[in-house]
This record gives structure tokens, C-alpha cells and sequence, in this order.
């Protein structure tokens, strides 16, 4: 799902050094700002093939998919990678199970697909949020 919907569309860096674009005649100078277009890499089919399709399955070979160059990078890369990566994983993993152990979720005819997202916004979000109806999991006495 970060792959799809990462919490930033992009990452900004500075040129730590100067760089030649390989295949250019472009060089980058030191202190040169870089915005890096996450969602664009994550919807590249030369990366992911079938870039709409939630396929978790991609990631399951995880040493050839690490090899293949950073072009999943939902927290960044490096020195600056985010620092609440796991704790934010975490926190996301208990949420979800908290939720789906209790309910059935359910889309509902305001469900928007595909999300359209508010191009204003500094972090991805949704023009209308996510309607969703959850319905309670009854267990019965055994």
C-alpha cells in the first residue's frame, strides 16, 4: 500500500557533491536541491508492472527486488531516511489488526475508485477521505 499511496509524493535532498547525470551532458553542482518523485517511480511500469494493481506479491522475493535499485523508497533512503519508520510500521500494524479483527470493512457507494487526491496538500491524501462501512464481527458465545 506505500508503494500505491506513500505519505509523500517526493523526497527533496541537496547535491552533497557534484554529479554528472550518466548519458547527459548535465552536471549537478554541490548544495544543487533534488526533488525525487516517489509517486512517480512507484507508478513507473519499467519498476512495477501494472503499477494500478495492489499486488503485494511483488515484494515477496525481497533480495532480487533490493538489487534491482531504489525505486521503492515510501520513507526515503540514507542518512535522512525517516527516523519514525518503524514506530509509524508498527503503529500502522496494530491499528489495522486492532480494526479487522473487529470488523468486516466494506466499501460504500461514496468510496471513490480510483482515490483522487487533493493536489494542494503537502502529504497524499484523498479529496474525500475514504468512506468506508465497518460492520461489527458477532462472535457467539461457545
Amino acid at each position: 500500500t506505500l508503494r500505491m499511496y506513500p505519505v509523500l509524493p517526493f523526497l527533496d535532498r541537496k547535491c552533497d557533491a557534484d554529479y554528472k547525470i550518466p548519458g547527459t551532458d548535465v552536471v549537478l553542482d554541490k548544495g544543487t536541491p533534488v526533488v525525487i518523485p516517489m509517486l512517480g517511480l512507484h507508478y513507473d511500469e519499467k519498476y512495477f508492472p501494472k503499477p494500478d494493481e495492489f499486488n503485494p506479491e511483488r515484494f515477496t522475493n525481497k533480495k532480487s527486488f533490493n538489487d534491482s535499485g531504489l525505486y521503492y523508497i515510501p520513507f526515503g533512503e540514507g542518512p535522512r531516511i525517516c527516523i519514525g519508520e518503524r514506530f509509524g510500521m508498527l503503529g500502522a500494524k496494530l491499528g489495522l489488526v486492532h480494526i479487522i479483527s473487529q470488523f468486516i470493512l466494506e466499501r460504500t457507494p461514496d468510496t471513490p475508485v480510483p482515490l483522487e487526491f487533493e493536489p494542494k496538500s503537502f502529504i497524499l491524501q484523498s479529496k474525500v477521505g475514504l468512506p468506508m462501512k465497518f460492520k461489527e464481527i458477532i462472535q457467539k458465545p461457545a
